[in-house]
C-alpha cells in the first residue's frame, strides 16, 4: 500500500476521532479558578488606568429586580441582542444572591474594597465625593460589579457595572464583551439607571 493512501485511510479514520474531542472540550465547563480568572479579566477592563486607587464596592450588585427578574431578563435580552442564552442563564445562576468579592483580584491597578458602613459613613454627607477623594487619595467615586456570566468557552461575557462619581453623577449598565486574540472586547452595552 502506498504512503498516500495509507494518510488517506489515518486521515478518515482520525477525523471523526478529532471532531469528537473537539465537541467534548467544548461542553465541558470550566473550572471555578477559570471563571475567576477571567472574571477579573472583565473588571480589569472597567477599572481606569490606576492614577488613584479604584474603589469598587466590596459585595456585588446586579440591578436585577427582585420583584419580577424576568422583566430583568428580558430587558438585557432586548439590549443586548448578541447574549447567548447560555451566558445569561450563568449570569443569572451567578448573581442569585450579593456577595463578597475577593480581596486578592489581580486587577493591574490598586484598588480599595468599600465596606457598606464605609460607603455608607462617606455618602450620608452631602459633599461625599470631595470626602471620599480626600479620605482616598483622589479616588472619583466608586464601582460595583456583579459576578460575570460567561459561556462556556469563556469568550463571551455580561456583567453589571454602576459607577458613582458624585450626588447625582452616576449610571449603571448591563455590558456585553467577547474576547478576541485572548483581550476582552466591549460588544454592546444597555443603560439601567442613569442619575
Amino acid at each position: 500500500m502506498s504512503t498516500r493512501i495509507l494518510r488517506i485511510i489515518c486521515s478518515v479514520l482520525l477525523l471523526p476521532a478529532m471532531m469528537a474531542c473537539s465537541l467534548f472540550s467544548r461542553s465541558v465547563a470550566p473550572s471555578q479558578e477559570e471563571i475567576e480568572k477571567e472574571e477579573q479579566a472583565v473588571y480589569s477592563f472597567f477599572v481606569g488606568d490606576g492614577r488613584a486607587p479604584v474603589l469598587i464596592l466590596e459585595n456585588t450588585a446586579t440591578d436585577i429586580s427582585q420583584t419580577d427578574p424576568q422583566q430583568t431578563i428580558d430587558y438585557i435580552k432586548d439590549g443586548l441582542p448578541s447574549l447567548s442564552k447560555e451566558t445569561l442563564d450563568h449570569f443569572m445562576e451567578r448573581n442569585k444572591e450579593s456577595g463578597p468579592l475577593s480581596p486578592d483580584m489581580d486587577l493591574g491597578v490598586e484598588y480599595i474594597l468599600l465596606t457598606p458602613e464605609e460607603l455608607s459613613e462617606v455618602t450620608r454627607q452631602p459633599n461625599w465625593h470631595e470626602v471620599m477623594a480626600e479620605r482616598y487619595n483622589g479616588s472619583a467615586g466608586y464601582t460595583a460589579f456583579s459576578r460575570v456570566g460567561f459561556n462556556r468557552s469563556l469568550d463571551q461575557a455580561v456583567v453589571y457595572v454602576g459607577q458613582m462619581a458624585g450626588p447625582l453623577m452616576g449610571a449603571g449598565f448591563y455590558y456585553l464583551l467577547e474576547k478576541e486574540f485572548g483581550q476582552w472586547k466591549l460588544k454592546e452595552e444597555i443603560m439601567v439607571w442613569i442619575s
